[in-house]
């Protein structure tokens, strides 16, 4: 008996594969394009910054114009210090990046908003006078002698004055060619120069608020020599027109 062997021929069946689907290529973020990269990041980018530098710091700027006295000192070291501060916190602090740009915009826009609130205050501020006319209201008169017994000194009142507008008569000596003048503008003083022995000049002054108010003499040598002098102020502050108001008009010198 014969085995026959039957062997089954296995046939097989190629089945195509469908296409493969090419991956969607990741998307090139803006800033790495290649006409961005050449032309934008070199030449805008640097614009930008320069523009946001000079932005922050008009701004900053006009919170310390717009104080006065030791106020734009105080300033500026609280902001120096919170910098400093801000600084160190970065640095060594696990910040995210979005709460470093948080912070940072928020502090930018602090400073950005102050400087616009105080523009106006900021502003330079022009005086309606760079002096007083000669004639006008006063509180009383002071009377000072250039040279009096011929050497380089002033003779004035020692006794203290209120504030308010006062009128000065000035009354050369012996020696001629000496001025009169104050090294406070905020007098708002016109300077009086005398060029004769027994000259006597008027003009009207201004003492605003309390202090010591230096005068002497501007002609080169006299004021290094002695020729200056100090009249006393006391009383609360007052404007111009305040003091101009409480005055009566000055009598003949």
């Amino acid at each position: 008996m014969t085995d026959v062997t039957t062997e089954t021929t296995e046939v097989a069946t190629t089945v195509d594969a469908p296409p493969a689907v090419p991956e969607s290529a990741a998307p090139v973020p803006f800033w790495q394009r290649p006409m961005i990269e050449r032309y934008f990041m070199p030449v805008i980018v640097p614009i930008g910054v320069v523009l946001a530098i000079v932005i922050f710091t008009l701004n900053i700027s006009r919170v310390f114009l717009a104080a006065h006295g030791h106020i734009p000192v105080v300033i500026c070291s609280i902001v120096l210090v919170a910098i400093l501060i801000g600084a160190t916190i970065f640095a060594n602090a696990s910040l995210k990046t979005t709460s470093v740009a948080l912070m940072t915009t928020a502090f930018v826009f602090i400073v950005f908003t102050a400087g616009w609130l105080v523009l106006g205050s900021s502003a330079e501020k022009k005086e309606a006078a760079s002096s007083l006319p000669p004639t006008g209201p006063v509180s009383g008169t002071i009377d000072v002698k250039a040279a009096p017994t011929g050497g380089l000194t002033f003779a004035a009142p020692t006794t203290p004055f209120k504030t308010g507008v006062y009128q000065i008569v000035l009354t050369s000596g012996a020696n001629a060619a000496h001025t009169l003048n104050f090294d406070n503008p905020a007098t708002l003083w016109p300077g009086l120069d005398i060029d004769t022995p027994s000259q006597k000049l008027t003009g009207r002054i201004f003492f605003g608020t309390a202090g010591d108010y230096t005068f002497f003499c501007a002609i080169p040598g006299h004021r290094a020599a002695g020729m200056q002098g100090v009249i006393k102020v006391t009383g609360p502050t007052v404007t111009l027109e305040q003091a101009e108001a409480a005055g009566k008009p000055a009598p003949p010198a």
